[in-house]
């Protein structure tokens, strides 16, 4: 695999993939990567532009106003036209993609184009290289690596998750401890806090099936504790925390937060973190940026480029949490919402990948419809090659 054309030898060991901004620590873990899905689609992506490229013409000169349909119907004369798309922002340019290579030629091939008395100019579209070719891309790309989590940092938090699923199914069986934000979302950066969701629903099931059987004196969190009781709940977090696992300092339980949290300190690691009860949304929310970022690899050197420079220009960054400034998750959207309204768009809208949903994918909680496909390879390739 190391002779593959996208992947390259880290200076310090280790591999990275070009084509999809992965590094891998060892053999091994490089193979299963360029087998995986995710490598494997972005290849088939690829090869895709390029066959686009070579259908498609870069045409200019024609009269301000001018439609694609109009374009269209032009060189509809060489052949079927696929599409035409448009210059968004001033209306200077098209990109026309005819559906065989055999009819850009033809075009080509033509000495002079004329439409509603404008000579138009006619080249092939430029082929650009896919992903990372360029200085700025380049940039870009490193500007991800130096701001993301490490992979000793992503295993700090992967023990740590650990350590409080062991504990925590002590006192709540059946919980799950579920990583949320940040740290999991695919823009996650260097200290970011490490946020949790504990999980009661199957617990809860479990003290509904027990409430008949366990005996009025004996002593069990199953028949002492109302699980839908949210700060009840949080203040035993707490308690568990503070005596069952090391490390933990700074522990406190905060039940009149907008979202009731226990705030804790690892104290080896340094990492600041919350743990809620009833916050399932967030977690959806955590798989629906997931998603984004895997579905184009332009998305997230775009997101971490638009947070740096917010912050240096003032505009975003709030120490003590709250504050007048655009935080990093809105930020985020803002990057999301601007490529899924690119012509055409980057990014598959909400509505499109809510239709795109199967019936596993289905959810509302509170009131949103969280429904969206949760495989990033199962989404359509975007069209977009800005």
């Amino acid at each position: 695999p190391v002779a593959d054309p996208d992947v390259e030898s880290q200076p310090r060991g280790g591999f990275r993939c070009r084509l999809c901004q992965v590094s891998a620590a060892n053999r091994p873990s490089l193979a299963e990567h360029l087998r995986g899905k995710k490598h494997q689609r972005l290849r088939a992506l690829r090869a895709e532009r390029r066959a686009q490229e070579q259908r498609s013409l870069f045409v200019t000169g024609f009269a301000r106003g001018t439609s694609g349909v109009e374009l269209a119907d032009y060189f509809r004369a060489y052949g079927d036209v696929a599409t035409v798309v448009m210059d968004k922002e001033k209306g200077a340019y098209a990109i026309v993609e005819l559906r065989e290579a055999a009819g850009r030629e033809r075009a080509l091939a033509e000495p002079r184009h004329h439409l509603a008395g404008h000579r138009l100019r006619v080249r092939p579209r430029e082929q650009k290289g896919f992903g990372w070719s360029s200085q700025v891309d380049t940039q870009m790309s490193r500007l991800v690596e130096l701001l993301e989590l490490s992979e000793a940092e992503r295993r700090v938090r992967h023990l740590l998750v650990t350590l409080f699923q062991e504990v925590f199914t002590e006192f709540f069986p059946g919980c799950a401890v579920l990583p949320f934000g940040s740290s999991v979302n695919g823009f996650d950066a260097h200290g970011c806090d490490l946020d949790l969701l504990l999980d009661l629903e199957p617990t809860k099931s479990l003290q509904a099936a027990a409430a008949g059987d366990l005996p009025a004196s004996e002593d069990s969190i199953l028949s002492d504790v109302d699980l839908a009781a949210t700060p009840e709940v949080l203040e035993l977090v707490a308690t568990v925390l503070r005596r069952c696992v090391p490390g933990v300092r700074r522990v406190r339980a905060v039940p009149t937060a907008r979202r009731p949290v226990v705030k804790f300190c690892h104290k080896q690691s340094g990492l600041a973190g919350d743990i809620s009860v009833d916050n399932r949304l967030a977690l959806l929310n955590t798989r629906f940026l997931r998603l984004c970022a895997e579905a184009d690899g332009r998305v997230r050197p775009l997101v971490y480029a638009v947070r740096l420079w917010a912050k240096q220009q003032g505009l975003a960054g709030n120490p003590s949490g709250g504050g007048p400034l655009l935080n990093n998750y809105a930020l985020t959207l803002l990057v999301l919402f601007f490529l899924q309204t690119r012509s055409p768009p980057a990014l598959p809208t909400v509505a499109r990948l809510r239709d795109m949903a199967g019936d596993e994918d289905r959810a509302v909680v509170g009131g949103w419809d969280c429904s969206f496909p949760r495989d990033a390879a199962s989404l359509e390739p975007s069209t977009n090659t800005e």
